[in-house]
């Protein structure tokens, strides 16, 4: 009774519901919130303080980085907080204009990835060797998802394609999303093989593909997710796809604190918890059935880790508030 009182005075604020409807978008920094609300930074810790104290937010530290995110866990609280995020008018003045700010935040984010992206292309840098050895990585996926056949294989984020390559042989049919043009090219150009044929690659947006709901037996992950603004999307986007039984394979960093990462390599996120990968999935209706750590063997350089899901229905849980 007193949790809620607290979260219901905490919410009669308006500078804290435009935060709260900003994070129900996706986690945000303390300083992009700032550049979003046009407030001092003060005064927008003191409002993350608040709604954190309240369990309506919490807060996850990432090296120099701090995302705030709306917290799960509590149904009272989430119920709460999805009822006032559904009862804020779409065609507010105030949380368009956040809303549009927040577009060119995440569009200034893109623009850098993208250009990381088009040197990786060219061949003006790399994304997989500098870790671990990438016949070892492949190795371990092929294993740990099994010998199939499966009948599609969709591969989110696909770059130059290479893990549809690496299924060839297990895969009846596989298509690759990605959003990069110039990294199309050059997957274009490596599936122009006879043996490749059953392959293909398309342009779109992989947190809304342009493939049907229920197509995939297979889809994988392939250091991606590091990448994105709001990694629960793209499972959730995985997640439509599958068929009940198919199976998604999640490959990306272990959490670690390299935080030149972020400007050497465009990277968003450095590396995930066990907890929030099978949080996601659940969310997405999939359970985490297996997990696989591959040390690096350098302290400089973080752990990769594998983690394979099975869809279980064909029920989509997430809340109309979280899409």
């Amino acid at each position: 009774m007193e949790r809620i009182s607290t979260a219901l005075k905490t919410l009669g604020h308006p500078e804290r519901l435009r935060i709260l409807a900003l994070l129900s978008r996706g986690e945000l920094t303390v300083s992009e919130l700032v550049q979003i609300l046009g407030l001092s930074q003060p005064r927008v810790t003191q409002y993350i303080s608040s709604l954190e104290a309240a369990g309506i937010i919490e807060r996850l530290k990432e090296g120099s980085w701090v995302f705030s995110r709306i917290r799960r866990g509590n149904e009272a609280i989430t119920a709460l907080v999805g009822t006032t995020l559904t009862a804020l008018p779409e065609n507010d003045p105030v949380l368009l204009a956040d809303r549009r700010r927040l577009d060119d935040v995440r569009a200034e984010r893109a623009k850098v990835a993208q250009a990381f992206f088009a040197d990786v292309a060219n061949d003006k840098g790399q994304l997989g060797d500098e870790y671990l050895p990438r016949t070892d990585i492949e190795t371990k996926m092929l294993s740990v998802v099994g010998e199939g056949p499966f009948e599609f294989m969709a591969d989110l984020g696909t770059g130059t394609a290479r893990i549809l390559e690496v299924f060839s042989g297990r895969i009846k049919r596989g298509s690759g999303i990605d959003s990069s043009h110039e990294m199309l090219k050059v997957a274009r150009h490596n599936l122009a093989k006879p043996e490749l044929k059953h392959i293909s690659v398309r342009q779109g947006d992989l947190h809304a593909t342009p493939l049907e709901t229920g197509v995939a037996d297979l889809v994988s992950l392939h250091q991606v997710l590091h990448f994105l603004d709001e990694p629960r999307e793209a499972i959730a986007e995985a997640s439509r796809l599958l068929a009940p039984g198919g199976r998604l394979l999640i490959v990306d960093f272990d959490s670690h604190t390299r935080e030149e990462f972020r400007v050497k390599y465009s990277h968003r996120r450095l590396g995930f918890k066990d907890s929030d990968i099978a949080g996601w999935m659940e969310d997405g209706d999939i359970a985490l059935s297996k997990t696989l750590n591959l040390d690096s063997g350098d302290p400089a350089r973080p752990d990769i880790k594998l983690w394979l899901g099975e869809r279980l229905s064909t029920t989509n849980r997430r809340a109309s508030w979280l899409q």
